[in-house]
């Protein structure tokens, strides 16, 4: 168990530096355009540390299981187990206990941790970027805040770059009201928003107020379709419930919510990659000869079987998205193969 946790460990550790190392190369263009505070950039790659533990566990629980049980058998502790009577299953048990707790704790990671992880760490971003704007996601619409305006859009659609129900409030260098504009929807076109059904009241400068009612009005909302895009609050910013209000409230719209159903019990699905990995390290470490290269065989083993499940799984789960799986499963296929293969070779493996 000792060695086991030891070399999990040093994996997490690894491949957490490997995954900074992504983020720094990525990061380095907004560190030279906006020239943010040091202590701002450490802030968001501290930040970041949670989300990418999340992927690097599965693999750091079947790299040090695996390596684990390679140093045991160098040591002839395998042999000695087999000469006692021991089965795989009594050999897998350590490790699967293991899986099992990792698991839990990566389902508890993944509705506490994680979401605020990520949600923060796009608020450190918008901060190095000096973003001014102030977006909100509410039940009645989107709310958009900048230095000199207000806009409240009660629905977006994203598929038809469309907005419905505009409603724009501007204000002058003392925040005394401007001007307000309505308008029934907005249409994205070549590059800028046309309103249809707008009707515009203006402050003069004698402090009365005129209305305009103009069939099509063009050039007074500057946001790009991607801003309103950006508001619709991406899952892996919310937990179960959070998600599970939201699949609710587009089913009341009309919408299809399949794809947020499949995120849904990806959730659920996904933890158990710890136990699958910690399951599918024993069959594996007991058949390499400890010697003539067995460590490289076990690392190069353990790389090709989780990437193998990632891609899997990324194929099941963007199927799920597209329609062509139901949305359960497309989340648990990738489970029920590895865990079934795991389970198999567990109960032939030659001890």
């Amino acid at each position: 168990m000792l060695e086991f946790l030891k070399v999990f460990c040093i994996c997490v550790m690894g491949f957490v530096l490997v995954l900074l190392l992504v983020e720094m190369t990525e990061r380095i263009k907004e560190y030279f355009q906006y020239n943010p505070p040091g202590w701002l950039m450490l802030e968001y790659f501290l930040v970041k540390i949670p989300g990418w533990m999340f992927y690097a566990i599965p693999l750091s629980i079947l790299l040090g299981s695996m390596l684990s049980l390679l140093t045991m058998a160098r040591h002839s502790e395998i042999i000695a187990m087999q000469a006692n009577g021991i089965d795989a299953m009594s050999v897998a048990r350590p490790a699967l206990i293991i899986g099992v707790a990792a698991s839990l704790l990566m389902m508890l990671a993944n509705e506490t941790v994680i979401p605020w992880s990520n949600r923060y760490s796009k608020t450190v971003l918008d901060r190095i970027a000096g973003k001014a704007d102030t977006t909100l996601f509410k039940q009645d619409g989107i709310w958009m805040r900048s230095p000199d305006s207000i806009i409240h859009i009660r629905k977006y659609d994203k598929a038809k770059q469309t907005l419905h129900g505009v409603a724009i409030i501007f204000w002058d260098a003392d925040y005394l009201f401007s001007s307000r504009i309505f308008a029934d929807k907005g249409v994205w076109h070549k590059n800028g928003w046309r309103l249809y059904g707008v009707n515009k009241t203006v402050r003069t400068a004698d402090n009365r107020f005129s209305v305009e009612i103009q069939p099509v009005l063009e050039g007074v909302l500057n946001k790009p379709p991607t801003d309103f895009e950006k508001v619709e609050k991406p899952v892996s910013e919310m937990n179960l419930v959070q998600l599970g209000d939201y699949i609710e409230k587009i089913e009341q719209e009309g919408q299809s919510p399949t794809r947020y159903l499949v995120d849904w019990h990806d959730k659920i699905a996904f933890p158990f990659a710890c136990l699958i990995m910690s399951a599918l390290s024993v069959p594996f470490a007991i058949k390499i000869r400890p010697r003539g290269g067995g460590v490289a065989i076990g690392l190069a083993i353990s790389l090709v079987v989780a990437f193998s499940y990632w891609i899997v799984h990324a194929l099941f789960v963007a199927l799920g998205h597209g329609g062509y799986l139901p949305p359960t499963a497309a989340a648990w296929a990738t489970n029920v193969i590895f865990g079934l293969s795991s389970a198999m070779m567990l109960l032939h493996v030659d001890t």
